[in-house]
């Protein structure tokens, strides 16, 4: 037993002085992709992604798979800040706005099934309207927002499913689920189908 304490202990400092040198190995790089700048940010790719495609943080696309930001370009975003303002709480407001888990399935580009663990994880409030159940809108919609999600894309014109993807592009079927996964292509579900969004293929494929 003591043996295995001391070989869990020393397997565990070993990983932490990994993350360590990691994290002082991006923190002396000038340049930095997606996923380096999402980690030492303490933030998700999408964030990044999102903030990119806004402009809000400068960045070079190389190539279909790489994209360079300048480490300095992440410290100028703190050069210039608005002053932080602190929400007062109060009164929950009453709940009189909700989703049927159709609509929130359609705006997410969520499964049932992953809605429903979401709503049973956060406590989200629920209630029955005749055979359907309907959910707290302000409640969900906060959910997303937290994560990142950005409501403008709900409302985007171009949505496009993966066969349409392939012939568009004259991309594999493979090749689309690989594109989409690593560019976290913002995409919805509409009766049972997944569409994409064509505005962030066509902005990364260089279509005009």
């Amino acid at each position: 037993m003591k043996r295995k304490e001391v070989i869990s202990l020393t397997a565990s400092m070993a990983s932490l002085t990994k993350r360590e040198r990691a994290k002082t190995a991006l923190s002396e790089r000038e340049y930095l992709n997606t996923s380096e700048a999402a980690a030492i940010m303490g933030v998700s790719r999408w964030t990044i992604y999102r903030n990119v495609v806004k402009g809000c943080i400068p960045a070079k696309r190389l190539s279909q798979r790489t994209t360079l930001i300048r480490k300095k370009d992440i410290e100028a975003l703190f050069d210039v800040i608005e002053p932080y303002e602190v929400l007062t709480t109060g009164v929950r407001k009453p709940i009189d706005e909700w989703y049927t888990i159709d609509e929130v399935t359609e705006k997410y580009g969520l499964l049932r099934h992953r809605i429903r663990k979401i709503i049973n994880a956060e406590g989200i409030p629920t209630k029955k309207a005749g055979t359907r159940t309907l959910i707290a809108k302000n409640r969900i919609d906060a959910y997303f927002r937290k994560r990142g999600f950005d409501t403008t894309l709900s409302n985007l014109a171009d949505w496009i499913t993966t066969p349409e993807v392939m012939e568009i592009y004259n991309m594999t079927e493979h090749g689309v689920r690989v594109f989409v996964s690593r560019y976290v292509i913002p995409k919805k579900r509409l009766n049972g189908k997944l569409y994409y969004s064509k505005q962030h293929i066509d902005k990364l494929k260089n279509v005009t």
